[in-house]
């Protein structure tokens, strides 16, 4: 399940787009005048680089997810003195041992 939110977001992300005509003005500009002449080789190209961008910072994300999920937890020893529960109601409170 947990590439299932990067799916999420790039599905999102595509509807979204697919059909959006932003600079084309109802009754002003036809859809066929508004599209860029870049061809399928120039969009391809940029679809590549996209995707390969996700896929570094994607496989960076799990990496070092998995690497902070190898290491143990880290316990700090006790310090003298402090093995009775901390007390903060009041500056003068004290513990019932003393």
């Amino acid at each position: 399940m947990g590439p299932t939110g990067f799916v999420a977001i790039l599905s999102g992300w595509f509807v979204s787009e697919v059909g959006r005509q932003p600079f084309v003005v109802y009754g002003l500009m036809r859809t066929a005048d508004a599209a860029s002449p870049i061809g399928a080789p120039g969009v391809a190209a940029s679809l590549l680089g996209f995707f390969i961008v996700y896929m570094i910072v994607f496989g960076a994300g799990v990496y070092y997810m998995l690497k902070l999920m190898s290491r143990p937890p880290h316990h700090e020893p006790q310090k003298p003195g402090t093995d009775g529960p901390i007390r903060t109601g009041s500056p003068n409170a004290h513990s019932a041992a003393d």
